[in-house]
């Protein structure tokens, strides 16, 4: 029986060394690549051989979880792309380290935009940055679901610094919160803004 893994590096990045190995795995194991929502898939593995190849996963490169923070997708930002109004890398590191893989009532995914081009489609997921002139615009509860929406949006001309903090209140609020399987918009809808009110 044939089945996949997919694939987390930091905020969905992977160093070329990171890729050699896991080119080396798929070719191991007969797999081959796509690439999806949360991550890099190598797909058409053995469903025999799928811990093997786990446990020799590259430093760096972890299994994607299924329910909790599991998706951090960021753009290159400010200084690496022409369109860029906002600098990622430093919030995109922040939110990583501090917040991927919490456990949460259902999967909870992250999006960082330099621009209002969009590239990581971050107004779908859970929690959506989006660069300015002027800071982060915040919008929280896309979804690509069944209903497919755009996040709502809570704030506007955040820096870095307050986007950090923005976002430590929503994942601790839906953390506690959140009903089995409830996704952040629905809990929005439920029990309102978390950053009324909040001076970030």
């Amino acid at each position: 029986m044939k089945t996949s893994v997919i694939l987390h590096g930091l905020h969905n990045e992977f160093t070329l060394d990171q890729m050699k190995a896991c080119i080396e795995l798929a070719e191991k194991y007969g797999g081959s690549f796509r690439h999806v929502v949360t991550g890099i898939q190598i797909t058409g593995i053995e469903k025999d051989d799928k811990e093997k190849l786990i446990s020799e996963l590259p430093e760096g490169v972890t299994t994607v979880i299924h329910r909790g923070v599991n998706s951090l997708i960021a753009c290159v930002g400010k200084g690496y792309c022409k369109n860029g109004q906002m600098e990622t890398k430093e919030l995109a590191d922040y939110v990583e380290r501090k917040h991927y893989g919490r456990k949460t009532s259902h999967k909870c995914k992250i999006g960082i935009s330099g621009c209002g081009r969009n590239c990581p489609d971050a107004m779908v997921k859970d929690i959506a940055f989006i660069g300015t002139s002027q800071g982060f615009m915040l919008a929280v509860g896309g979804n690509t679901g069944m209903r497919p929406e755009a996040g709502k949006i809570l704030a506007r001309k955040l820096t870095v610094e307050q986007s950090k903090k923005a976002v430590d209140i929503l994942v601790d609020w839906y953390a506690e919160h959140g009903e089995p399987r409830e996704r952040m918009g629905k809990l929005l809808e439920r029990l309102g803004n978390p950053l009324e009110g909040v001076e970030l």
